[in-house]
């Protein structure tokens, strides 16, 4: 089977707070592990992607963010895109002129059309995405890179996002718009280059959104990849049905003993207070798998799963222990 990172444009969406930015980090750095040269491409302000890494802003020309600790694995370069920033250089390239494109698209008019025309700015970020996947191939102009990791909008923005070179395809009917257009949604539907890979938290309304992000996915089009199941809490009984029970009986125990409600005896707090919180985190994960395996009846495809990392971590620490889970995709 062809390996997740064989296909040149990752994209991960989700709902928002699911870690959908830390996700796409760490399958970057997975792929760079490959062997991969990665460029990460993240969207709007404020930019998140450098600051996992621990390093400065990259903006919209670029910057390496990531070098590995191991000789060898390819440094990850990140790119922040904004609609503006997207337009102009578009500008620049039509008109051949800084000073003509200024006056055609910096004026007060333009700017309020281009600020009111729906889908514009999904459009030109979307054509920018594009380009640099062509560039990649033929030009020294973009940076070289053999994985795109789009960290694209959340679940209702990303969908629209998606839906928009289509729809600049049916408006223009024929053209040059047409022709560029048709080279985006190309791009975003080719199974061979690109995979939809859906971000989810174990909790229910992150999985039904995520099942709705797919069904929608599905139904526009766009390639299925991987399901990235985030912040998982680890099975502290290690699958032994019968020791949950156990706890429960020590607590007990525990409760009715002289000790327990005495205010200076302070090993019969200490012992309560680490079964209530294992007891807790049992609760915790039994509930989480029930989500897992919701998400897996109405998902079917491969499933990543990724730890909680209880602090302290910094970024990139726990960047680098969140890849180990894509090490077999």
């Amino acid at each position: 089977m062809p390996s997740l990172f064989d296909k040149r444009l990752l994209i991960f969406s989700g709902k928002g707070g699911a870690g959908k930015s830390t996700v796409a980090a760490a399958a970057a750095v997975a792929a760079a592990r490959r062997g991969k040269r990665v460029l990460i491409v993240e969207i709007g302000e404020p930019e998140r992607i450098p600051s996992l890494f621990g390093t400065a802003k990259a903006g919209y020309a670029g910057a390496p963010i990531y070098t590995s600790r191991t000789p060898g694995v390819p440094s990850i370069w990140s790119m922040c895109l904004t609609a503006r920033e997207a337009l102009h250089e578009f500008a620049l390239r039509s008109l051949k002129f800084e000073v003509i494109s200024a006056a055609v698209f910096e004026n007060r008019v333009m700017r309020y059309f281009t600020a009111a025309a729906p889908g514009l700015d999904e459009l030109v970020i979307m054509g920018k995405i594009e380009t640099l996947q062509r560039e990649a191939l033929v030009s020294s102009k973009a940076p070289p890179f053999d994985v795109m990791v789009f960290d694209a909008p959340s679940t209702g923005h990303g969908l629209a996002f998606f839906q928009v070179p289509r729809m600049a395809m049916s408006m223009a009917g024929v053209g040059p718009l047409h022709a560029k257009a048709a080279r985006m949604w190309n791009l975003l539907a080719d199974p061979a280059r690109t995979a939809l890979n859906i971000v989810a938290l174990p909790e229910d309304m992150s999985v039904n959104e995520s099942i709705d992000l797919q069904a929608a996915a599905d139904e526009l089009g766009l390639p299925r990849g991987k399901v990235v199941v985030n912040a998982v809490y680890p099975d502290v009984l290690h699958g032994d049905p019968g020791a949950a029970d156990a706890l429960r009986r020590m607590r007990e125990r525990l409760m009715r003993s002289p000790s327990a409600t005495h205010p200076v005896d302070a090993p019969a707090r200490v012992a309560r207070a680490a079964l209530d919180r294992a007891i807790a985190a049992v609760a915790l994960h039994g509930a989480q798998e029930e989500m897992i395996a919701k998400l897996a009846a109405a998902l079917p495809q491969e499933r990543i799963i990724l730890p909680y990392l209880f602090p302290p971590h910094a970024a990139p620490d726990t960047i680098e222990a969140l890849a180990d889970a894509f090490a077999e995709f």
